[in-house]
């Protein structure tokens, strides 16, 4: 409870960091109605459907009772605002840290959630989308058994004993305390590594690697469990869950041109490391 006030504090103090008492203790654009008046602050009725967007959706503010609860915890914030800018809290860097922490978080927030929608997502772009999607889903799904190994030695030792015979279920339950064993069902094509892609192609149920399969992640052995043919989910079921997809990759994009034309620049020495290659080691 203590931490949810702080971080409610924060975003309400947000607007004050580094500022003096003069400041206003409401940071928004002046003669927007008003719903209620805390100690002559003027709270808009815009943040009031601000604060039940983020924080309390599913209040129903045509209910009197709960339109009084959210007036009152934001009668609150503003009092607290009030009084840290009277106490000159924000003088303190730790506080006014804390404080620009969560204003920039929430800054970020919105930006990003603009910059998505600057870009319109049509019909057929989502369409499109969908039948991508469905084409990398393949034609099939499959249950799976599989084990990931650390060690090639291992894997290989793995895939020995089954071509040498031995059931896949006891060679599963043998390793499955040494190494990363999984049972997947209706698993499809999709976002899978291309060495599995390309084993599955040629097998069917029953069949195993008889070759562990290397990947990023380890040397991969498993046995085909069941295969059936694939229903992809209808486009209008999945419409808003590609529009998200979209929308995040559209302000991923736009991120990325802005940090390409950004110059970051760091005190000697403090520089963080740069991130590792993939597939080589340290």
């Amino acid at each position: 409870m203590r931490k949810t006030l702080f971080i409610s504090l924060c975003l309400a103090l947000a607007a004050c960091s580094g500022t003096g008492s003069g400041e206003r203790t409401v940071q928004m654009p002046a003669n927007l109605p008003v719903a209620e008046t805390v100690d002559g602050v003027a709270v808009p009725q815009e943040l009031v459907d601000a604060f039940v967007r983020v924080k309390a959706p599913k209040a129903d503010m045509s209910r009197p009772e709960q339109r009084a609860e959210i007036l009152r915890v934001l009668a609150d914030y503003v009092l607290l605002a009030g009084q840290a800018q009277r106490d000159k809290l924000a003088d303190d860097p730790k506080f006014a840290a804390n404080v620009e922490v969560a204003r920039l978080a929430a800054l970020a927030n919105e930006t990003m959630i603009r910059l998505q929608e600057q870009t319109p997502i049509t019909d057929e772009a989502l369409k499109a989308q969908y039948d991508a999607k469905v084409a990398g889903m393949g034609k099939f799904e499959y249950d799976l058994g599989s084990v990931l190994f650390a060690s090639e030695d291992d894997a290989l030792k793995a895939a020995g004993e089954l071509v040498s015979g031995t059931p896949f279920a006891k060679v599963y339950d043998e390793w499955k305390g040494k190494a990363q064993a999984k049972a997947l069902s209706h698993v499809n094509t999709e976002n899978m590594p291309k060495p599995v892609t390309d084993a599955l192609a040629s097998m069917k149920a029953g069949d195993f690697t008889r070759m562990p399969l290397k990947l990023p992640q380890g040397w991969l052995v498993f046995q085909v469990q069941a295969v059936n043919p694939l229903a992809p989910p209808e486009f209008d079921k999945v419409k808003e869950n590609i529009r998200r997809d979209l929308q995040k990759k559209i302000g991923e994009e736009r991120l990325a041109r802005i940090k390409n034309q950004a110059k970051i620049e760091y005190p000697a020495g403090a520089a963080p490391a740069a991130p590792a290659t993939p597939g080589k080691k340290g």
